[in-house]
C-alpha cells in the first residue's frame, strides 16, 4: 500500500521545487515550511497559519507564494517541512457533475474546513 502523503523536491527547467502528493481519500491542508518559515508568506507558523489544501488523490507542485514570487529554495543545505491536518472538505457543488479524473485538477474549487491545529503528521526532506 503506498504511503497516504509523499513529499519530495523535484527540478524542473534547472529550478528546485516542492512537489507533495496525497495518496489518502481525504480532503487535507498543508502548511509547507523551508527552514522553519512557512512558504505562502515567508513568516513563522502560528494556529492562524493557513497553507494549501489538496483534495483526495493529488499531486501538485508549490511554486509560488501567496504575492505569486517563485518560492526558490535556498542555496545552502536545509530542510523542507509540511504539517498536515485533517479536516472537512467537498468539491463545489457545479463540479460535482464532473468525471472524477476531471475533478482532481480542479483544485482551488473545494472548500476546507480543519477540524484541529494539530498536525495529523509532519514530513521533512533535506534539500
Amino acid at each position: 500500500m503506498p504511503h497516504p502523503y509523499l513529499l519530495s523536491i523535484i527540478n524542473e527547467k534547472d529550478q528546485k521545487m516542492i512537489n507533495f502528493v496525497n495518496n489518502s481519500p481525504d480532503f487535507i491542508e498543508v502548511i509547507f515550511m523551508i527552514d522553519g518559515r512557512e512558504v505562502k508568506e515567508g513568516e513563522m507558523p502560528n494556529n492562524t497559519t493557513r497553507g494549501y489544501g489538496y483534495p483526495p488523490k493529488l499531486e501538485k507542485q508549490v511554486r509560488k507564494m501567496k504575492d505569486g514570487t517563485p518560492i526558490k529554495l535556498p542555496t545552502h543545505r536545509g530542510k523542507v517541512q509540511a504539517m498536515i491536518f485533517q479536516g472537512i472538505g467537498s468539491y463545489k457543488d457545479k463540479d460535482l457533475d464532473k468525471p472524477t479524473f476531471i475533478r482532481h485538477k480542479l483544485v482551488d474549487r473545494f472548500s476546507f474546513r480543519r477540524t484541529s491545529n494539530k498536525p495529523i503528521a509532519v514530513l521533512e526532506v533535506k534539500y
